[in-house]
């Protein structure tokens, strides 16, 4: 369907129009996605919250086996919390020594969240006391998630800690009916406030975050991404590339006669050439392409599963629509480096070097307002 739009005569309007609104869903979608992913934590905070595993493990241990009994029907059930402990220890050394070797792990944050929760209801189960420690637990291993993982972790091990907690209460519901009171009411109230104040806070915080995250990641001027921006959206394509060898093209643009542009006419006018140019461009390529503000008056485009005919393809429309863009107040025209990957380079830095190369020289050796593959040459 992109060949054929890009072979095709639509007009640059529409084009403008279809493009303005497929960012403004996309940056939608990008928040939604914000929201329900899990945060990679780093393996300094997972080691940390594996130790609080260990420790935690330990008083279990310790409250169970030592002092006065705490253990209903202690000839059943305390050989078998003493096994969930062992049990427990055992999955939560897997856990860290595969955290060590692979930090991005959903899959492995889940299960070692749904083991904290799982080994917290058997010590709440097997525990003759209706306001068990436990439950503090409980709190501590939803907040300790939240914090680490985000939102989306928040809400999955509140809902399973509440799911397991009432699976215990039905298991032990003559006993909690016999021994309840208006403290233990109070202290079952007072936990699911300080949980639900807490998803408030962390919702608050979440999307502050989210917010500085695309500040961050975005050019104030254009709209568009700016190098921090562009080397996080690149990173999965290259990690694609290196695994299933997707190809994909790197285009360099820059402006040519900018600064005169500016000089003439003022940095205010300029400012507003950049945006148009920064839509114009935006408004060319496809919803799956990453398209960045890497500097002043340049710009870089990937196009990801793309062969050098259509990225060559590209670069014309994009010439075409820098020069529609800055009619009204200047004429400008754009000169553009194209890399291949993987042949010109199988990461970002390195196609970038080889695109600003190629660019340089269709600067000098020219008169700008080419199109010059990463080896130099001229392309039609």
């Amino acid at each position: 369907m992109a060949k054929a739009r890009w072979a095709s005569g639509e007009p640059a309007r529409n084009l403008g129009r279809r493009a303005a609104d497929r960012r403004g869903g996309e940056r939608r979608t990008h928040l939604r996605r914000e929201a329900d992913r899990l945060r990679t934590a780093t393996w300094d905070e997972q080691r940390t919250q594996f130790i609080t595993r260990y420790l935690f493990c330990a008083l279990g241990l310790a409250y169970f086996n030592f002092g006065d009994s705490v253990v209903r029907e202690p000839h059943a059930y305390l050989p078998f919390i003493n096994v969930v402990c062992i049990v427990y220890l055992a999955l939560t050394t897997v856990f860290m020594l595969h955290a060590r070797r692979h930090v991005a792990s959903p899959l492995r944050l889940r299960l070692a969240m749904l083991t904290d929760v799982i080994g917290v209801s058997a010590a709440v189960f097997v525990d003759t006391n209706v306001m068990s420690p436990g439950y503090l637990v409980y709190v501590v291993i939803t907040l300790g998630n939240g914090m680490r993982y985000g939102l989306r972790a928040f809400a999955e091990t509140v809902l399973a800690s509440f799911a397991l907690a009432a699976v215990v209460f039905g298991l032990r519901a003559s006993d909690y009916l016999a021994h309840l009171s208006v403290t233990s009411i109070f202290f079952i109230l007072f936990i699911s406030i300080i949980v639900l104040y807490s998803y408030a806070l962390m919702k608050n915080v979440e999307r502050a975050r989210r917010n500085l995250e695309i500040a961050s990641c975005n050019d104030a001027l254009t709209g568009l991404l700016n190098r921090r921006g562009l080397q996080e959206r690149t990173s999965a394509l290259f990690r694609s590339l290196a695994i299933q060898g997707a190809p994909l093209a790197v285009l360099f643009a820059d402006l040519d006669g900018f600064k005169a542009v500016n000089d003439a006419h003022g940095h205010d006018a300029g400012d507003r050439i950049l945006q148009e140019v920064a839509r114009g461009i935006a408004a060319q390529v496809r919803s799956a392409d990453i398209v960045a503000r890497f500097g002043g008056d340049e710009f870089v485009v990937v196009l990801p599963e793309t062969s050098l005919e259509h990225a060559a393809v590209v670069a014309r429309r994009l010439q075409a629509a820098v020069a529609a863009a800055a009619c009204g107040s200047a004429r400008l025209s754009v000169t553009i480096g194209i890399a291949l990957a993987p042949e010109d380079g199988a990461d970002l830095d390195t196609l970038l070097k080889a695109v600003d190369a190629a660019m340089y020289r269709g600067k000098v050796v020219g008169r700008g307002g080419e199109i010059r593959r990463a080896d130099g040459a001229a392309i039609a």
